[in-house]
């Protein structure tokens, strides 16, 4: 069988390729022009053009490989994708900020043969994929903990269609499985049991572990897939324990299965690469803008209490890596010096009247540019804690370590749909919040919460 990167390389390649020559026939076609007669102009047009479509379809996420996507969703995409651009595009030369050697009725046909030839070429793509798959090539090992009714279902399911992508290596005995009668003939290999899970899952090269417990509760689950966690593989649940993950996970049909996706494997081209790039851009740009700014805080900060300017504190960053976050100071010196670690609420008198003025409009989050610029947050993400807390959320909540799998962000999800944590609970319905972001990373999540982000600075929160 293919090796699974290679294979995935292999197919963005494809589309890479396609997509090129969709901009080349669009290109000559749509303006009516001999890109490659040498002159500059045109192919430097084209070339930018190139780079403009590679560029947005990465970020909307359009070289997605996954068997199971679906055509109609991706054509959805790229059509208003395409035509929002050139809208924009068009707009700018109206307005003067450039000039393009076009005029609008080329562009709009330009789009319209582009979005055709796009989606003719992903098309024929995915149409050889589904006969590679057929061929057992490009398929993702998968193996199915529970030899109980419900996974030889499962099983059974999965090998009445090839769509899905997986191929089924063997089953993992759970420990509370039931005895199978003689009926209930187990059809693949069982490589071990659910301790030695880890082991199955190293040494098989798995992708996918599909949970197909006999009696699944919340406990239960919670225990299968903290033992898994740390591994890059994907998880699907039998949906029986939906409330387990509500707020954390996406649900798919699979061969008519509903099945809810826990994806373990974080480590995306987006969230690798492309956020930090956006993230030192973005700070970097913020923080020049906003510096100025920064002496009258000053100036306010001393003129109201005594104490210094910034105020540091230990934080909890990706992989547990500690480090201090910087804030202005907007409570009082030393102000736990009496109470020890606590959580501030939104009447605390600790707060300085200068500091609350800071509070309502974030100002006082502004300095943690610099922790974005030196690599220790981002701008969009789960809130780094403190040690102490993280101590005791880890216990109380078992899977709450899962944020620290990402870089912590001066704003997030939780952030924009809740106010400052003053008690557990509210940690509690924070973490669904911050689960939802991380199953959901994407550059269009970020652009959402970036803007609610100046919503809720302006217009404050309300509890």
């Amino acid at each position: 069988m293919v090796n699974g990167i290679t294979y995935n390389r292999s197919l963005v390649g494809f589309l890479l390729g396609a997509d090129l020559i969709a901009g080349f026939l669009a290109f000559s076609m749509g303006f009516k022009v001999n890109i490659l007669n040498g002159e500059a102009g045109l192919l430097t047009w084209f070339i930018f053009s190139e780079i403009l479509w590679i560029s947005l379809f990465t970020l909307s996420n359009l070289y997605d490989t996954r068997a199971t996507l679906s055509r109609f969703e991706e054509i959805l995409r790229i059509v208003p994708t395409v035509y929002f651009t050139l809208i924009f595009i068009m707009t700018g030369q109206v307005m003067n900020v450039y000039l393009i050697p076009f005029d609008f009725k080329q562009i709009l046909v330009y789009g319209f043969i582009f979005s055709g030839f796009l989606i003719l070429g992903r098309i024929l793509i995915h149409t050889i994929q589904k006969l590679l798959l057929k061929q057992n090539i490009g398929l993702r090992k998968a193996v199915i903990l529970g030899v109980n009714r419900r996974g030889l279902d499962v099983y059974e399911k999965l090998q009445q269609s090839y769509h899905h992508g997986l191929i089924v290596t063997g089953f993992v005995k759970a420990k509370d499985d039931p005895i199978l009668s003689e009926a209930h003939e187990v059809p693949v290999e069982i490589l071990g049991e659910e301790k030695s899970i880890n082991e199955v899952i190293y040494e098989g090269k798995i992708d996918d572990v599909i949970i197909a417990l006999d009696k699944p509760s919340s406990e239960r689950i919670m225990d299968t897939i903290m033992s898994v966690n740390g591994h890059p593989v994907s998880m699907k649940i039998l949906p029986d324990m939906y409330e387990v993950v509500t707020g954390l996970a996406r649900t798919n049909q699979l061969v008519g299965v509903p099945l809810i996706d826990v994806n373990l494997n974080l480590d995306t081209f987006y969230s690798k690469h492309l956020k930090r790039i956006f993230d030192i851009l973005i700070s970097t740009i913020s923080l020049i803008s906003i510096f100025p700014f920064w002496i009258l805080i000053a100036l306010g900060i001393k003129i109201n209490s005594k104490g210094p300017i910034f105020y540091e504190q230990e934080r909890i960053g990706m992989n547990g890596k500690k480090f201090f976050i910087k804030k202005f100071r907007t409570m009082v010196s030393n102000a736990e010096d009496d109470t020890g670690p606590i959580w501030s609420g939104k009447n605390d008198d600790r707060i300085t009247a200068f500091g609350k003025f800071l509070r309502r409009f974030h100002l006082d989050e502004t300095p943690q540019l610099i922790n974005i610029i030196y690599g220790n947050m981002a701008t969009i993400g789960p809130r780094p804690e403190r040690p102490y807390f993280i101590e005791r959320l880890e216990k109380k909540y078992p899977f709450y370590n899962r944020r620290l799998k990402i870089r912590p962000g001066v704003s997030g999800w939780a952030q924009i749909k809740q106010p400052y944590d003053e008690k557990y609970e509210d940690v509690h319905q924070k973490l669904k919040y911050d689960f939802y972001y991380i199953e959901n990373l994407s550059f269009r999540l970020d652009l959402k919460i970036l803007l609610g982000t100046f919503w809720v600075t302006i217009f404050g929160h309300s509890r």
